[in-house]
């Protein structure tokens, strides 16, 4: 009788330990939140911006087997390397994934917004109390053309006053030389994103004043978070490699997790790889650059919270001007659905 009970117990706890090995198999292979392989089949070429997009992707950057990241010092120098198709994967201001899905006839696909609101008007010794305050003054800035131009329409045109007769905007080559300006001449009133929002404040001590953050004008303005960057793919990596892309999005998420605990290793990793000069800018910058990822990670539901995000912002944009988008406002296809 003894054997047989001990013979029973074994087999159950066989039993048992065969379920749980088959739990665990069928979560990694046959879930949603998982890819069915945690390794790309090849390398996948990855674009980004030396800016807060890079610095989401500073940790993907050590997997080079994986992922051949490069870093682009302006939107314009990755244009023709995405569209020609020797990237798979590229994080770009926001405007410009609606303007590549134009211009490229439906090729580019908007898989999440990866930065959110960044921009931020500060002033040099000058105090603004509200956005009616700026009629009649100039605003310092980079980026006429894209995402800083139409953004700073929008809010200012929901509020009643109109850009280029109201308030005026001297646009300057690079944001480095807006904070050049903003730093060395009193009375300047400057939009600038983080992380030279930061340094900024850093540098310039209690002279500089954060006067307004456009995220939260955004929100009063739309009803949604304002994104700064998306994460785009080609249709044709994303329909033949798809399993590829959500390996790089589990990596790429996890990457950013780690960016947005502003350890002293992540703001040291920052500086080695040239987005920031200093680690104590870095460490007080991450925190600004709302570095998000919207995918199954947090949820099934992620990726259509992350469209309605892209989709308000390029109704707002068409709406300021169509030619901030393209020409016209992109249809469903633009936007990432996960395949089933």
């Amino acid at each position: 009788m003894k054997s047989r009970k001990l013979i029973s117990l074994l087999l159950a706890i066989m039993m048992i330990s065969l379920l749980a090995l088959s739990s665990c198999g069928s979560k990694a292979n046959g879930g949603n939140d998982e890819p069915e392989d945690l390794s790309v089949s090849k390398t996948v070429n990855v674009a980004c911006l030396n800016g807060p997009t890079g610095m989401g992707m500073v940790k993907l950057m050590d997997d080079e087997d994986s992922y051949n990241v490069k870093v682009y010092q302006a939107p314009t120098d990755a244009l023709p390397d995405i569209i020609k198709g020797s990237v798979d994967v590229a994080c770009v201001p926001s405007n410009l994934a609606a303007v590549l899905y134009n211009k490229t006839k439906g090729q580019i696909v908007a898989v999440s917004p990866m930065v959110m609101g960044i921009l931020h008007i500060l002033s040099n010794d000058t105090e603004i109390g509200t956005l009616e305050e700026l009629k009649g003054k100039t605003i310092v800035s980079s980026g006429q053309g894209g995402t800083p131009e139409y953004a700073l329409q929008a809010v200012l045109k929901a509020h009643g006053i109109e850009m280029g007769k109201d308030v005026k905007v001297e646009w300057l080559a690079s944001h480095a030389d807006v904070n050049t300006k903003l730093l060395k001449e009193k009375g300047t009133i400057a939009m600038v994103p983080e992380p030279f929002v930061s340094t900024a404040l850093t540098k310039g001590g209690d002279k500089i004043k954060d006067l307004f953050d456009m995220n939260t004008l955004w929100v009063e303005a739309t009803s949604q978070d304002f994104p700064m960057a998306v994460l785009i793919a080609r249709k044709e990596f994303v329909e033949e490699r798809e399993n590829d892309l959500k390996v790089l999005l589990t990596d790429l998420k996890e990457s950013i997790d780690e960016v947005n605990t502003a350890s002293d290793e992540v703001a040291e990793d920052i500086v080695e790889a040239g987005f920031i000069g200093d680690p104590a800018i870095a460490k007080k910058a991450i925190p600004n650059c709302s570095l998000c990822l919207y995918s199954d990670a947090e949820g099934a539901s992620s990726f259509e919270r992350g469209a309605d995000i892209i989709k308000t912002f390029n109704k707002t944009m068409f709406d300021v001007t169509p030619k901030a988008v393209g020409g016209k406002l992109p249809d469903d296809d633009l936007y990432y659905t996960p395949a089933k």
